[in-house]
């Protein structure tokens, strides 16, 4: 498997529905379990900062919607 299908295999809302709960339900979760759900989301959605640096290139800006889009999705899915 490589990165690509590794990053599509995670579960980005149900990781979010998670962190959520816990955030606004109070619903219990180890430090362990909030440290890997936000290892998981930085391998999966997009680096501000890395973004705002390969914006300034056509690539860039083309990679930046892509990953937008699927973050969008993502947030739709929650709805």
């Amino acid at each position: 498997m490589d990165r690509e299908e590794i990053r599509d295999y995670i579960n980005v809302t149900a990781i979010i529905d998670v962190l959520e709960n816990h955030i606004i339900n109070g619903t219990e979760m180890t430090a362990t379990q909030v440290n890997a759900a936000l290892a998981l989301l930085k391998k999966t959605l997009p680096d501000l900062s890395v973004s705002k640096e390969a914006s300034k290139t056509k690539e860039g800006k083309e990679e930046i919607l892509r990953l937008l889009k699927t973050h969008e999705e993502a947030l739709k899915e929650l709805e």
